[in-house]
């Protein structure tokens, strides 16, 4: 099924596009544009990563269009402003070109997973990293698009404990989704609420409370997309 490969590769998107790619290289794509040697660089490692997950000689070709193409959306996006409508157009863009390479793919050749490794393995470590570094930059994009600023205190800081907090939350509330324990999100929401309760600083409590529906919002969905593709 064209579904399998096309989780694969976004395994694969997921890994190469948030995981390995730094700061560093992001910033450098932008203020750098076509100069830019991570562009080159990030566009090979898409291309690697693209063809081993598949483990198939023959998908080399269909790796280098992804390539190409992922190549071509970020090279299109360096001269864009960074906030969250250009970051969601640039992910859809990328999802749209690995199901169309997934669905061609399919259509011409039988392909199945390696190794023994199920669909539902592969969904689950999709939503795992979704859930880690993509979903923190899309909030924090979100936030700042709608003017929900993070509390001074807080900026100043090095360690960012609200988005320690994010991730263990989301990985909670999509371990109860997978395993159908909605009763537990309550709970989980509950106690946030306890904890935040005395904070009388509106600007503060305005921003989490913000960060933790979209937080909730983005591991509910990703949880039942999991299910729904496993």
């Amino acid at each position: 099924m064209w579904i399998e490969l096309f989780l694969s590769l976004l395994l694969a998107h997921v890994v190469a596009d948030f995981v390995l790619q730094t700061r560093k290289g992001c910033r450098d794509k932008v203020e750098r544009k076509w100069r830019s040697l991570y562009h080159y660089s990030h566009a090979l490692v898409v291309f690697a990563l693209s063809w081993l997950v598949v483990w198939d000689v023959q998908f080399w070709w269909c790796a280098l269009v992804i390539a190409v193409t992922h190549f071509a959306i970020d090279m299109w996006k360096s001269y864009r402003e960074e906030n969250v409508v250009w970051f969601s157009v640039d992910q859809f863009l990328h999802v749209l070109v690995l199901v169309s390479v997934s669905m061609f793919w399919s259509c011409r050749n039988v392909w199945s997973l390696p190794f023994g490794i199920t669909t539902r393995i592969v969904a689950v470590a999709v939503a795992v990293l979704i859930c880690w570094k993509p979903a923190n930059i899309f909030i924090k994009l979100m936030l700042r698009y709608y003017s929900v600023n993070m509390p001074e205190d807080d900026a100043k800081t090095g360690f960012n404990a609200g988005a320690l907090i994010g991730n263990l939350e989301r990985w909670l509330i999509l371990a109860f989704v997978l395993m159908q324990h909605y009763e537990a999100l309550g709970l989980l929401i509950a106690a946030k609420s306890i904890i935040r309760f005395g904070d009388a600083q509106t600007r503060k409590s305005e921003y989490v409370l913000a960060g933790t529906l979209l937080s909730i919002f983005i591991a509910l969905v990703t949880g039942l997309m999991v299910g729904m593709a496993s």
